[in-house]
């Protein structure tokens, strides 16, 4: 009935293996509206049950699953010879090098990357499936044409072998006679009957029709006629020693029209003997597979090709650097791997469409060909993606004027369709013997250098380095241990006071988020949160700090120990983010806590991004009841008319103002000025990085409400906090 279904409807069967619900539904969705019949498995091995059970066309596979991984499961189905033929792509919300060189190595087909583009999804999935049918359907009717000509070959010599008996059955003889002649006239495969000596006494319609000779055209030639000569020499003589040891052969050949074009045929030859077992004739079927031979190549092609722009793929590509590898060595040069990515292209795909996506890919490929010349190696590894392979002296200078003429050519405005676009890249490169003497070695550090040219400003090329390495080697670090971190509560939030400059008493805390992990030891909130932002990680653990803190203000209050408001930071996005209102709210009444008690701290550079923006979401955060700071200001470029629009509460003086404000008369004139506009706007200050009872002074006569910093109290974890609270004493002495 599954199979009933899957048939009907058209576009075949594909299982797709995703751990998280949401992913999983909206590929279901996509795939069964496309037209085709979707399978799920929400981890590894169910995935490893269901398609035993019944084989898929495609299966899309999730690299990062628990239990069996991605890469587990394609592992097993290559292993096993009645799966291994099921294409396979990854899907990742990783751009890892490593990951696809892993992936493809186990023998994935492509991959996706998260988020998920309907249009991509839906075209490699199509592109995939009809690959894999056309792959299918080749063989089986490879097999079923073999088959069919052993057969009509069998029969054919049983049927002369049968002449032998005409003496004495002449009547079935002639019915034999009659039936072998239906047989001759009507198959559409080619058929000659040439004599001891190969001479051809006889051939069928089929024959004319492929080959070009009417019948008494070649009727007392030798079939050598047929031979393609020079260019099937082998094939012809491997053949004449078969035919004489085992009376047999059959296989692929070329074989020669009467226009003298040559073409591949797939021949059936077979000995017929007579009475004493001499040889009497020889009997030949054969076919034209020209065009079946044209449909392998185009698979071959796809195979090893990109087939949106022609260029070569990454299979291809490390045949062809192993090749350029060896030359080089040879002649005493280097190969260098160049990895370009198109600066913001998909800005393009969003304004133009992926129509006009597609075809700047074409003429990008095009140039980048002409460019480079036919030296060196062009290839695309997907997307906006490209590597060169290029052959240089020691001295680099041929690879870098390279990559200079390609940043100059890519700046040159693109008509596409009528549009002008104008496009810039970033380029990485790596050289072997001092980067690495293997394709993937060179690729990864290419990939590390082409980073570190985009972190310096796009349309720029960067060669790696050591140093670029053993970033990107802590990056990596980081980046593994974070991803565990808040399931193995690696977390802890502290808290640094917050004073008020008439009391002296603690009137709330800047929750600080701190992370200690067994391998890397105590990591700095400046290495781990930039890094969390640039892996996406950061709105889970923002909302582990908001949970945490809510839970902590609720024992505070429960403990009598007062009414705290503690500050919470917000990253950017999760500031731009729609679902941060509801989860804020959400958290708050699941711990009891009320609004006023919870402030959120959000950076001058956050807001000033996008003003308008920033308005309308500040008011939405505003309306929960929560108060609203604005950190580091005075750091960035604000305007004025658009912080008055702010629904702000409070404005932090950075500590870069506070440090020298007694000694630098032009941070003293910063500081008191924003004291100044923020009371005239009716907000509170709050200056931070205090060290000093100079600065506390300074900040107290000139009217700063509040302060925080060492000269107070480092920050603590909750439990030292607790303690503070129940002293409820002043941290300083403000007489």
């Amino acid at each position: 009935m599954v199979r009933e279904i899957t048939e009907q409807s058209g576009k075949g069967e594909v299982l797709i293996v995703e751990d998280t619900p949401a992913s999983l539904k909206l590929l279901s969705d996509l795939l069964t509206e496309a037209g085709y019949y979707v399978r799920q498995a929400p981890n590894g091995e169910l995935a490893l049950w269901t398609v035993q059970s019944r084989p898929p066309e495609l299966i899309l596979l999730d690299i990062r699953m628990p239990g069996i991984d991605g890469f587990e499961v394609c592992k097993r189905l290559k292993a096993a010879p009645e799966l291994s033929q099921i294409p396979v792509i990854f899907l990742s919300a990783q751009h890892d090098t490593d990951d696809k060189v892993r992936g493809f190595a186990l023998g994935a087909v492509d991959f996706i990357a998260k988020p998920f583009q309907a249009e991509e999804i839906l075209a490699r999935t199509d592109a995939h499936v009809r690959l894999a049918r056309t792959q299918k359907a080749l063989a089986a009717e490879r097999a079923m044409l073999e088959q069919r000509v052993s057969e009509r070959t069998a029969e054919l010599a049983a049927l002369a072998a049968s002449l032998e008996k005409e003496v004495e059955q002449r009547r079935a003889n002639e019915e034999f006679m009659r039936l072998s002649s239906q047989v001759f006239e009507a198959t559409q495969d080619a058929i000659v009957v040439t004599d001891r000596y190969g001479r051809i006494v006889a051939c069928n319609p089929a024959f004319t029709r492929i080959s070009g000779y009417a019948s008494d055209e070649v009727t007392g030639q030798g079939a050598a006629l047929l031979h393609a000569g020079e260019a099937d020499m082998q094939t012809f003589q491997i053949m004449v020693q078969a035919i004489v040891k085992t009376g047999h052969w059959s296989g692929e050949i070329m074989a020669r029209r009467k226009s003298g074009d040559t073409f591949p045929g797939l021949l059936s030859l077979s000995v017929v003997r007579d009475a004493q077992g001499e040889v009497s004739n020889h009997v030949a079927v054969f076919m034209d597979i020209s065009e079946r031979k044209a449909e392998q190549h185009l698979i071959d092609f796809l195979s090893h090709h990109d087939a949106l722009t022609g260029l070569p793929n990454r299979l291809l590509a490390r045949q062809q650097f192993e090749q350029k590898l060896v030359a080089a060595k040879r002649e005493h040069r280097c190969v260098a791997v160049m990895c370009l990515d198109l600066d913001h292209f998909k800005s393009i795909n969003d304004s133009y469409g992926h129509d006009v996506g597609d075809k700047a890919l074409q003429v990008v490929a095009s140039f980048l060909g002409e460019c480079v010349g036919a030296d060196n190696i062009v290839t695309r590894q997907g997307g906006d993606e490209f590597q060169i392979i290029v052959a240089d002296e020691r001295q680099l200078v041929h690879t870098m004027a390279l990559a200079q003429r390609i940043l100059a050519g890519l700046r040159q405005e693109l008509i596409i369709d009528q549009h002008a676009i104008t496009v810039t890249s970033s380029i990485g490169i790596a050289v072997s013997l001092s980067d690495g003497d293997s394709f993937d070695e060179l690729v990864r550090n290419a990939d590390t250098a082409l980073f570190r040219a985009k972190e310096v400003g796009r349309d720029n090329y960067a060669f790696f380095t050591e140093r670029m390495d053993a970033e990107v080697r802590d990056k990596l670090a980081i980046q593994s241990q974070l991803r565990g971190a808040i399931a193995r509560d690696e977390f802890e939030v502290y808290y640094q006071p917050q004073m008020c400059l008439q009391t002296g008493a603690i009137v709330g805390a800047e929750a600080l988020l701190r992370w200690d992990n067994p391998v890397l030891g105590r990591v700095p909130p400046n290495r781990f949160i930039p890094l969390a932002e640039e892996y996406g990680l950061v709105n889970a653990i923002g909302e582990w700090v908001l949970a945490s803190v809510c839970a902590q203000i609720k024992l505070w209050h429960d403990q009598g120990l007062g009414a705290i408001k503690v500050a919470v930071n917000l990253a950017a996005s999760q500031f731009v983010n729609d679902a941060t209102v509801p989860y804020v709210e959400n958290t708050l009444r699941d711990f009891k806590v009320a609004p006023q008690y919870l402030g959120l701290e959000i950076t001058e550079s956050t807001v000033m991004g996008d003003p308008d923006k920033a308005v309308a979401a500040l008011r939405r955060l505003k309306a929960i009841g929560v108060s609203i700071s604005l950190d580091d200001f005075g750091t960035g470029y604000s305007s004025l008319s658009y912080l008055k629009r702010f629904p702000i509460d409070v404005l932090k003086i950075d500590k870069s103002f506070v440090d020298d404000i007694t000694t630098n008369p032009a941070d003293a004139a910063i500081a008191l000025s924003v004291v100044t506009l923020a009371h005239n706007l009716n907000m509170r200050v709050i200056a931070e990085g205090v060290e000093t009872r100079e600065q506390m002074e300074f900040l107290r006569q000139h009217g700063c409400d509040e302060m925080q910093g060492y000269y107070f109290s480092r920050p603590v974890d909750a439990a030292a906090f607790s303690g503070l609270l129940r002293e409820r004493r002043c941290l300083q002495d403000l007489s």
